[in-house]
This record gives structure tokens, C-alpha cells and sequence, in this order.
């Protein structure tokens, strides 16, 4: 497939999670970029977005060729997966690693390492996540005294965790599709995660808005 024929960007991400909140994120009728201060860019999600069938060991083991198969459909491509999962080397490995490894396969790539995880972009990419989940009103103080928050901080350091206590002992239920209508709501200006930032940096610089 010639360059100017191929699909814009390739998504391999960790989980049905980081499948729902990319279409919250880059759908809707503002179109992809919209959300994320970009241009517009195609996006199908039955084309574009693949999940991968072993979770964030399989992303981190087998990126290069989970997307090989893409290399001819596609310019360019973001690898999304989390940081925290048994026998992860960490976010900076986890980052080095598959940027080595693509570099011989893609001009054009991201690697987008969420640390811990992507529920990270609940607690950090809404002013108050109540107003879109269905959490309690007093969730902060809920987990302030469960130790899932410090009083100090700007949002859990387990941000899994802290959504599994109120799942398990509040009965919370929040599912991935509402992380995908969770991020309906965010944005570079309000997100603080630097992985959320990082995703629309890539884009921005792929896809500049036009002045």
C-alpha cells in the first residue's frame, strides 16, 4: 500500500479499558483531535484500534510484531499499556525497551506507558470524577481513610486499587464503558498525567490544528 492510501494510526493498547477511554477520548462530534487539542485524523475503531489478547505482558513481549501486520496499512503507530503488572520492569524500562525495538519498524511511533495504570486518567483527568462516574460524594474522604489517598495528594498512588475499594466494600459499579464516557471529559487542560499528556503531544505534533 503506497503512503498516500495508508490509514493515519495504528492503536495497540493493553486492554478493553484503554480500548474504551481512547474512543471516549478521540470520539464524539467534535471528531478525533478535538478532545486532544490536535487536527482531525481518521479513525475507525474496527481499523485502528486493536487490543491485545495478553494484556500489558503482551504489548511489552510482542509490540513489534503484534504490528507488523499494520506496517503496510498504516503511517504511523501508539503503543498504550500500563506499568504496574507482575514482573514489570517499570514505566522507564517498559518505555526504553519498546522504543528500541519499533525504531526498526516505524518512522513515526509513540509508546505510551500509564504508571500504574489507566485508571490513573480517572482520578487525574477530571476535576471531580463524581460528577461523571457513579461514585459517592465523599469518595475522597471514603479512600482518605482507607489509605488508598494521602491527605496531601492530588489523586490516589494506586488508582486501581482505590476504584476496587469502592467497587468492593461501597458497591461502586464502574465498568469500561464508563471510563469511556469518562473520557468524554478530558483534556490537556485538565488531565495532569503525564502519560495522558505525552499521547497528545504525539498527536498534536502528527496532526497540527490549522490556523
Amino acid at each position: 500500500m503506497t503512503g498516500d492510501s495508508k490509514r493515519d494510526v495504528v492503536f495497540l493498547v493493553a486492554s478493553t479499558g484503554m480500548e474504551r477511554m481512547l474512543s471516549g477520548l478521540l470520539g464524539g462530534p467534535a471528531g478525533p483531535g478535538g478532545r486532544v487539542g490536535c487536527g482531525t485524523f481518521g479513525l475507525d475503531p474496527g481499523e485502528d484500534v486493536f487490543v491485545a489478547a495478553n494484556g500489558d505482558p503482551g504489548v511489552y513481549g510482542t509490540a513489534r510484531e503484534l504490528l507488523s501486520p499494520f506496517e503496510r496499512l498504516h503511517r504511523r503507530a501508539v503503543v498504550m499499556l500500563n506499568a504496574a503488572w507482575p514482573g514489570s520492569p517499570g514505566a522507564a524500562a517498559i518505555s526504553d525497551d519498546l522504543i528500541r525495538r519499533l525504531s526498526g519498524s516505524w518512522e513515526e511511533f509513540a509508546v505510551i506507558v500509564v504508571d500504574p495504570s489507566i485508571e490513573a486518567w480517572v482520578w487525574r483527568g477530571l476535576p471531580d470524577p463524581a460528577e461523571v462516574l457513579p461514585l459517592p460524594a465523599d469518595h475522597r474522604k471514603i479512600l482518605t481513610l482507607s489509605r488508598h489517598w494521602g491527605v496531601d495528594e492530588t489523586a490516589p498512588d494506586d488508582p486501581k486499587a482505590a476504584l476496587d475499594h469502592l467497587r468492593r466494600r461501597h458497591g461502586v459499579r464502574v465498568f469500561d464503558s464508563d471510563l469511556g464516557r469518562a473520557a468524554e471529559h478530558m483534556s490537556p487542560k485538565h488531565c495532569t498525567d503525564p502519560a495522558f499528556t505525552l499521547l497528545c503531544n504525539h498527536l498534536q505534533a502528527w496532526y497540527p490544528e490549522k490556523s
